[in-house]
């Protein structure tokens, strides 16, 4: 999709859907090539970035994003428009190193797309125009990152209750979903026939075990230690779902030092370092997570 032939091409296609009415079946088989680019590859640009929509008579029309996209009547303008929506949409591992700096993401960039970010000036001088763009995207990217880590986080906070109903039959209380602040995710109970409370903080990753991460928070590490009954529970969601279950004893062993005037606040661990605390998931449970797995990532 990275491709300044089929972006600038894409943008006379909105023009003429702006202008004339046309259907998806009238444009195939009209057009083999639109502009300077593959007919085919410019309305599947423009479909899969919401720019156009189809009626239910097979008409191509503008969605708001286009009427958007078609109204900046500098190409180079626009095209920054669409590079944006269009790294939104395919998500390439090169946008990650945005965050980074431009300089870093352009090193990882196929050909192709650093010609794209060339062609607009946004590897050029640096001005306000461009700064801005830059910080918007890399804004975007990480709200996405954020509100995928929340949707992992809450996948395994779920995995954990549907363990905890099996385990001790009895209902947990999710206390992440009523206080974030309490220093644990979910309150069960030591074993079916011990009503103990048992006080456990949840993690989740989709990585592979060596890549897994996760963090610790002051406030968690807090309550963990001057806790009678405390857990973590760390589930990797990669092909088989897998639990480790850590003891505060262990965990602290992986802990930063407070020196001098400094405090940490958080730290990242790493799930790999754990895997001797594995515990094998019983057919019920497994049952029950499959469909917490399905309802989250149907495509895992």
């Amino acid at each position: 999709m990275f491709s300044v032939g089929v972006i600038y091409s894409s943008q006379s296609f909105l023009r003429l859907v702006r202008g004339e009415v046309i259907s998806v079946e009238v444009f195939k088989d009209s057009f083999r090539r639109f502009e300077v680019a593959d007919a085919a590859q410019v309305l599947e640009l423009v479909q899969k970035c919401r720019w156009t929509s189809v009626t239910t008579n097979g008409v191509l029309q503008l969605t708001e994003r286009g009427q958007i996209i078609v109204a900046v009547e500098d190409p180079a303008l626009c095209l920054r428009e669409q590079l944006a929506d269009i790294i939104s949409v395919e998500s390439p591992p090169w946008a990650r190193r945005i965050a980074l700096g431009r300089f870093e993401a352009q090193r990882s960039m196929p050909e192709n797309a650093a010609q794209c970010f060339k062609e607009c000036g946004l590897l050029g001088e640096c001005n306000y125009e461009v700064v801005g763009w830059w910080d918007s995207v890399n804004q975007a990217i990480r709200s996405r990152k954020a509100n995928f880590n929340i949707k992992v986080g809450r996948a395994a906070e779920c995995f954990t209750i549907a363990r905890e109903r099996v385990r001790t039959r009895k209902e947990p209380v999710w206390q992440a979903v009523e206080s974030n602040v309490a220093g644990y995710d979910v309150l069960s109970q030591i074993a079916e026939d011990r009503v103990d409370p048992l006080q456990i903080e949840v993690k989740g990753s989709l990585m592979r075990t060596k890549e897994a991460m996760f963090f610790i928070t002051r406030n968690e590490w807090e309550t963990a230690k001057n806790s009678a009954n405390y857990e973590f529970q760390l589930w990797l969601v990669h092909e088989q779902l897998r639990l480790f279950v850590v003891g505060v004893e262990l965990l602290e062993q992986h802990l930063p030092h407070n020196r001098r005037g400094g405090r940490w606040e958080t730290t990242q661990l790493w799930f790999r370092d754990f895997v001797e605390q594995e515990v094998k998931l019983d057919n019920a449970c497994l049952v029950a997570c499959d469909g917490v797995r399905a309802a989250f990532f149907p495509t895992t």
